[in-house]
């Protein structure tokens, strides 16, 4: 696990250096903060792959990080250790309580602490089954998420994102600038999740340029639809050269060399559905629906979202044209 980022909160700068130290030593990249402020700011854009947090602290104590951290879906998997002088056993049973994932307390052995972080991480890669290029959550963990949110008896929306023509966008510019183009997707949806979708929405990355997300808010469906298609238009920009963006399109050659032109912006299809309109039983027909459904958005050109609902179907894409479908889709 070399390499992997380590977010260290305490208030104490020896300890932190101390800290630092150690993990550079095992190859770690770690990063300090000496608030619980900071330490919840920097854990939403720097991810970390695990925070050791110190509970003392001035203003917001540890566990409050902690609960804060938890109940926020961009940190609620980070695993957290928690590090204290505090070695009651009714500290550790409440550190436990609140999500910390392990429990040591000051002064510490820096073998065993090491010892734990691997621990710890070893489980947690497991258990989340992450996309290794966006650190989200994998097929296992999309499968359980929604059998869970299945079992809540809850009305949630079910999102599939894709990008089109990523093939050839890939063929084009390589697969660097591909990679560039899959993140740069991850982070406008968790952006789009948190202005317009709750803390408990889930983002799944299944592979490539395909993305699940599960919100509970039904009624912001197409706002954050909206806000993905808006920003994903300006920002793709950037992915292109200066001659494609001043033509409009690139050109690259099919299989039997005719050439073929593909617009400069990067556009996706988001096909959803929900169990407010449908009766789901498990994840398979869910991704049957899903698949189903965006079949219909490919054939319309440029971004579209499709809000599939029992008795009305529609395709509604940014300019608000609503175009029906094929009465064949139930």
């Amino acid at each position: 696990m070399p390499g992997e980022k380590i977010l260290i909160v305490d208030d104490d700068l020896e300890i932190a250096l101390v800290l630092k130290a150690i993990f550079e030593k095992e190859n770690f990249r770690p990063y300090a903060v000496n608030n619980g402020k900071e330490a919840v700011e920097l854990a939403r854009t720097l991810f970390p792959d695990l925070i050791i947090l110190d509970i003392l602290m001035p203003k917001i104590s540890g566990y409050e990080v902690c609960k804060k951290l938890r109940h926020d879906f961009h940190t609620s998997h980070i695993p957290i250790i928690v590090l204290s002088v505090k070695d009651h056993t009714l500290d550790k049973i409440k550190g436990l309580k609140i999500g910390a994932d392990d429990y040591v307390t000051k002064p510490f052995s820096s073998e065993e602490l090491v010892a734990r972080i691997k621990a710890v991480l070893r489980r947690t890669h497991l258990e989340r089954d992450c996309n290794p290029l966006t650190q989200l959550p994998g097929n296992l963990a999309i499968e359980h998420q929604i059998k869970n949110r299945l079992n809540l008896g809850l009305p949630f929306g079910f999102m599939y994102a894709d990008l089109d023509n990523f093939k050839p966008f890939n063929d084009y510019h390589g697969y660097s600038r591909g990679d560039l183009a899959i993140k740069l997707l991850a982070n406008i949806i968790l952006s789009s999740i948190k202005k317009h979708g709750n803390l408990d929405d889930f983002v799944g990355h299944i592979g490539g340029d395909d993305f699940i997300i599960i919100t509970r808010k039904i009624e912001s469906i197409e706002d954050i639809c909206k806000n993905i298609i808006e920003n994903l238009k300006v920002s793709s920009l950037d992915l292109f050269g200066q001659k494609d963006r001043q033509q409009g399109y690139f050109e690259i050659l099919d299989r039997r060399g005719n050439a073929k032109k593909f617009p400069a912006r990067l556009d996706i299809t988001i096909a959803i559905t929900s169990n407010q309109y449908a009766s789901f039983t498990n994840s398979l027909q869910i991704s049957d629906t899903l698949a189903e459904i965006k079949k219909y958005g490919k054939q319309v050109e440029g971004s579209v979202f499709i809000i599939d609902r029992r008795e009305k179907k529609k395709i509604t894409k940014l300019t608000d044209v609503i175009v029906p479908i094929n009465e064949n889709l139930t």
